[in-house]
């Protein structure tokens, strides 16, 4: 990891009578308590089954809702265009937008849904 390699950064005095250099090191062993991990490996066979589940959740709701607003977003721009060359068929299009909107909903029910599945550790 960069933050544990050895950095030395010279930097010359500002004053000019004055002509050290200043080096500042890091050394390897950044943090030497039992609290430090030592990356994202430990980090990750270390975390409890309950937090997968939860990080699960958060990142279906969170990918519904993007996809969602993606969706929206490419089918509203395409429908102002449309909505300019023939004004006739603007309410017919917003079907797509519906279905994008239906997206992110369908989200936010399975995460309800799933979060009231995970039980509560013992």
């Amino acid at each position: 990891f960069f933050w544990q390699r050895i950095v030395a950064v010279e930097r010359r005095a500002a004053a000019p009578s004055n002509h050290s250099i200043y080096t500042a090191k890091m050394s390897s062993n950044v943090c030497s308590s039992a609290y430090c991990n030592q990356g994202w490996s430990e980090v990750l066979t270390h975390m409890s089954p309950y937090g997968y589940a939860n990080f699960g959740i958060a990142f279906g709701l969170g990918l519904s809702v993007v996809g969602a607003a993606w969706g929206i977003w490419l089918t509203g721009s395409s429908l102002v265009g449309a909505a300019v060359k023939a004004p006739r068929i603007r309410s017919k299009n917003l079907i797509s937008v519906i279905f994008c909107e239906a997206t992110a909903i369908y989200g936010v029910i399975m995460a309800i849904i799933l979060a009231n599945k995970v039980k509560k550790p013992e």
